[in-house]
Order: C-alpha cells, then sequence, then structure tokens
C-alpha cells in the first residue's frame, strides 16, 4: 500500500477513537447525514473527516454548508473548512459565513487550551488558510478587529500578513505594539499565571513569533518612524534570527523611501 494511502488509514484509525471519545451523539448523527447525502449525490463512499481532509469534493460544499453550523465540535467545523472554501462554492456571503465559524471558535473552550494540552493547531491554521483563500475585503474590518488579539495575530499568521499588505492604517499601529511584544503578560494571551507554564507553546514562543510578523508586516509602511522602530529592535535582539529579520526589514524600508 503506498504512503499516502497508509497516512489516511492512519488518521482514519485515529478518527474512529476521537468520535467515540470526543464527539456527541448529536455530532455523529449529523456527520453521518451528511455523508449520506454527499454520497447519494456524488456516488461516492466516504464516511470520515480524514477523507475530506485527504482532497476536495468537488461540488460538496453546497452540502456541507447545510450542516457545518450545526455541528457542536469545533473540529469538525475546522476539517469542513477548506471545502466550501474549496471554489466549488458561489455563495455570496461565504466571507462573512467563515468569519462566524472564527469567532464561535473563539469563544469555544477549546479556544485556549488546557494546561498541558497542545495548541488547537489543526483548528485555526485551517481559519488561516481559508480567510487567505477568500482575501475578502468586505470583512477587513472584522479581521483588522482579530488579530489585534495577540492570540488571535499568533494563530492567523498569513492572514495578519495579507492585512498588512493592504496597507491598513490599522495594521501599523498594530504590528508597532508587536514589536515590544516581550511586555505582553499571561492575562495578554488568556492564560492564568497559576497554569501559564504548562501552556503549549509557552508564552516565549508566541512573543517571538508575534515579533516576527511584525518584521515581515511593517516593511508595507515604509517610513522614517518605521525604520526608527525596527532599528531599535536589530540594536536589542539578542536574538540572531529576530536580528536577521529586522535586517531585511530595513533594506525594503530603505530601498522604498529612498527610491
Amino acid at each position: 500500500m503506498e504512503f499516502s494511502k497508509l497516512l489516511l488509514q492512519d488518521e482514519i484509525e485515529k478518527e474512529k477513537v476521537e468520535r467515540d471519545s470526543c464527539y456527541s451523539r448529536q455530532d455523529l448523527l449529523l456527520l453521518n447525514e451528511m455523508f449520506e447525502k454527499i454520497n447519494a449525490t456524488h456516488s461516492t463512499n466516504y464516511h470520515y473527516l480524514a477523507e475530506l481532509d485527504s482532497l476536495v469534493i468537488p461540488s460538496s460544499a453546497p452540502i456541507i454548508l447545510q450542516y457545518i453550523q450545526q455541528f457542536q465540535s469545533e473540529t469538525i467545523r475546522a476539517y469542513l473548512i477548506p471545502q466550501i472554501v474549496s471554489g466549488h462554492l458561489t455563495e455570496k456571503d461565504l466571507d462573512f459565513i467563515v468569519l462566524d465559524l472564527y469567532k464561535h471558535f473563539k469563544q469555544s473552550s477549546c479556544y485556549i487550551s488546557p494546561p498541558s494540552v497542545p495548541a488547537p493547531a489543526h483548528i485555526y491554521v485551517r481559519y488561516d488558510n481559508a480567510f487567505i483563500k477568500i482575501k475578502s475585503k468586505r470583512i477587513k474590518t472584522d479581521l483588522t478587529q482579530l488579530v489585534s488579539s495577540p492570540r488571535d495575530a499568533f494563530y492567523l499568521p498569513l492572514t495578519t500578513k495579507m492585512l498588512a499588505s493592504w496597507k491598513l492604517p490599522e495594521m501599523k499601529t498594530i504590528l508597532v505594539s508587536y514589536l515590544d511584544s516581550d511586555r505582553f503578560t499571561f492575562a495578554d494571551l488568556g492564560l492564568s499565571e497559576e497554569n501559564a507554564h504548562l501552556c503549549f507553546p509557552p508564552l516565549s514562543s508566541i512573543k517571538r513569533e508575534l515579533k516576527f510578523l511584525a518584521l515581515m508586516g511593517l516593511k508595507y509602511f515604509a517610513s522614517s518612524e518605521i525604520f526608527h522602530f525596527v532599528q531599535k529592535v536589530l540594536n536589542s535582539s539578542e536574538d540572531k534570527d529576530i536580528r536577521l529579520a529586522a535586517q531585511k526589514c530595513l533594506k525594503v524600508i530603505e530601498a522604498k523611501t529612498n527610491g
């Protein structure tokens, strides 16, 4: 059996275990109903989210859209996101639908993992990819407000970069604040001091990624003021990768301001 099939089978086996331990009976019934409708419509034989995750099923998006907001599980919702943004859906409000789904995730217990549990990357990565695929400026204000939260910017790095590339004035202020990410506390990331040492990823990693995000995004706001802010990072950071990112940002700013 080729490697991709072995990998898919492994994911299906994991999903079988997760279904028994993590999904509600209501979600399992909805999943079965949704798959039955997809299979009847397309003469397919799919029964697992892992199968959906491994390919795009042509024209399945309208069917999935009927169900996605009914699921209680944030994992199920996230696994269905790539299907509805695959390009086969002509739903005019798709951008707002995905935004609402992310906001639902943000209000859920899955948004911040409990102590000693990995961050929900399998969820937020799918939303990040969806937002940059949709590229909707109709929701730019909502997205900008989202990434003004350090945790959401960390969860949505590609979306943050996209918003910066649109040169939205609000993004300059947000990114400048992330240059000074060292000041963020556990509370800024929605963590309690008591259990913060158990969080994944650790606060130090999140701060570091936010600084990289700032340095990658501020090149779109070339000015002497931004040059000064980035120069301060270059001069003060002991992290060689941060310094390298700062140097690259400064070169772009110099080229733009002197050109």
